[in-house]
């Protein structure tokens, strides 16, 4: 398949992703760049792909506070962005210290790091009861060293945005030499006719929406690839008009290493890679990737609460761990849930029917600790709970897919979104989102995503989050914009007042016995 339809597959299906309301968080002008196929027949050009434009937050469009809940306007969305570059300067400290594969991993340094910020701030507001529940952890994967490149026609290209997959196996110190086979997007129809065995399998994955959920994954390729007897998996994490770096995730969750070694890189180090091929210069790829697994690591949820009249508690919760910067995952939720804390610190006692109960849970990518605990302690930990608050991915600039790149925008994408009980909170959670410019998938989720997941039948429960592009380098600040960041948490707050006004029992889902 030459390049301009390989690339016109492609951006039809990105667009198929960005139709059903996909946002994210690359703020890239993005066009056609001119075809380098001399057969190929030719067509206007919209020019090459621009450098990024990232938009200042004062650009975005911004939802007014509906009439009546002009209080909320002390929720400052510029507050939550200060509070999240905050968790973000954490990651890139442990990345300036040389960790090659960083960001706030649980049980290294960047954790503890993350846990004394947390508790520094819950002190400064004036929670109570501020405690570590600390949980031992199994020996823990991390990637110690990593590099790519390819070499073909008498030059050698670095191949700089490759990164290891969580859960990854590795390879000897030195690093391996191997053919390269490109077979697309990794059907049953690419993989027939092609001898992979002992060679290094390059798969075009499609982010669907984004770095963690991806078509390389749930359409069978990787698997594919190791039954054939590839030695090596790497995935194209088709951003196009980008090269970032991707930790898609592993996919032994019992912590088992991945059967051969499986990385993932840019879209533009995966065309190099493909057109080397394609000139029939028989390249070789060279791949060196280190891995260990460290015992006897701790991590720790963070704990606090602003007491309330009665016994009764509403949960707050985010997880503290994210790849990279990590600033849409889980900077943003971590922030917006320290000014839900700050503005209810400020609420007389005697105004607060429930107490508020803030918790920070870790390894969410590596375990998950401390919401299964939270689990597995339901009938006294959430006995009396009122309602549980995920904040988790709250704010992302709208992008959409415009021929070989991206196109960003000044509004901010739709949420998925969970609503776990009664129709009443449900319809408390719809109306107040739709009031506060909190824009919605058309259907919620099933069952919820992120952090939530382990516990939304264990409680009332509600959650928005947005998901593209996380566990990418893309995943930065610039791409967080503080209008949502002020929205969303607005609109949780006034769930938070609707909710304080109704029993227990109306907010339960109806038993079904």
């Amino acid at each position: 398949m030459n390049r301009v339809k390989t690339r016109a597959l492609f951006a039809i299906a990105l667009m198929v992703v960005a139709v059903v309301g996909v946002g994210g968080p690359v703020a890239m002008v993005a066009t056609d760049q001119p075809a380098r196929d001399q057969a190929a027949p030719a067509r206007p050009s919209r020019g090459a792909v621009e450098p990024p434009l990232w938009l200042p937050d004062e650009a975005y469009v911004r939802a007014a506070l509906p009439p009546g809940a002009e209080k909320y306007a002390a929720i400052s969305g510029k507050h939550i962005k200060d509070l999240l570059k905050e968790a973000v300067n954490i990651s890139r400290q442990y990345r300036d210290e040389g960790n090659q594969f960083w960001g706030r991993i649980t049980g290294f340094k960047s954790d503890q790091m993350t846990k004394q910020w947390l508790l520094g701030h819950y002190r400064r507001i004036g929670l109570e009861k501020v405690h570590l529940q600390e949980f031992d952890m199994p020996p823990q994967w991390t990637a110690t060293s990593f590099e790519a490149s390819i070499t073909g026609a008498g030059k050698t290209v670095p191949l700089t945005s490759i990164y290891p997959m969580f859960l990854s196996s590795g390879t000897p110190a030195a690093g391996v030499d191997l053919d390269p086979v490109w077979v697309g997007f990794g059907t049953a129809a690419d993989f027939m006719g092609r001898d992979v065995k002992g060679k290094v399998v390059f798969i075009h994955g499609l982010p669907t929406p984004g770095g963690r959920n991806y078509s390389a994954a749930w359409n069978g390729a990787i698997e594919r690839a190791e039954k054939g007897g590839a030695a090596f998996v790497v995935v194209q994490m088709g951003a196009a008009g980008t090269n970032a770096k991707s930790q898609p995730g592993g996919e032994g969750g019992d912590g088992a290493e991945t059967p051969v070694p499986r990385m993932a890189i840019g879209a533009q180090d995966g065309t190099t890679v493909r057109e080397m091929i394609e000139q029939g210069v028989a390249p070789k790829v060279h791949l060196k990737l280190e891995v260990k697994k460290v015992p006897n690591l701790k991590t720790a949820s963070v704990w606090g609460e602003l007491p309330g009249m009665t016994d009764e508690n509403i949960v707050i919760m985010s997880h503290d761990d994210g790849f990279f910067d990590g600033a849409l995952d889980n900077a943003s939720g971590m922030a917006g849930m320290l000014a839900l804390a700050e503005y209810y610190a400020k609420v007389p006692r005697a105004q607060r029917r429930r107490t508020l109960t803030f918790l920070v849970t870790p390894g969410h990518h590596a375990g998950g600790q401390g919401i299964r605990w939270v689990h597995e302690h339901r009938d006294t930990v959430l006995a009396k709970t009122a309602l549980i608050l995920n904040c988790e991915h709250f704010s992302q600039t709208q992008t959409y897919w415009l021929g070989a790149g991206l196109m960003p925008s000044n509004t901010i994408s739709a949420k998925r979104w969970y609503v776990g009980g009664s129709d009443q909170l449900t319809q408390i959670a719809t109306k107040t989102f739709r009031e506060f410019g909190v824009a919605l998938y058309s259907r919620p989720e099933a069952r919820p995503g992120g952090e939530l997941s382990q516990v939304y039948t264990d409680a009332p429960s509600l959650h928005i989050i947005d998901h593209i592009f996380y566990h990418t380098d893309m995943d930065t600040p610039e791409l967080v914009p503080e209008s949502g960041l002020d929205s969303g948490v607005r609109a949780y707050a006034r769930i938070i007042d609707e909710v304080n006004k109704l029993d227990i029992a109306a907010l339960r889902r109806p038993s079904t016995n």
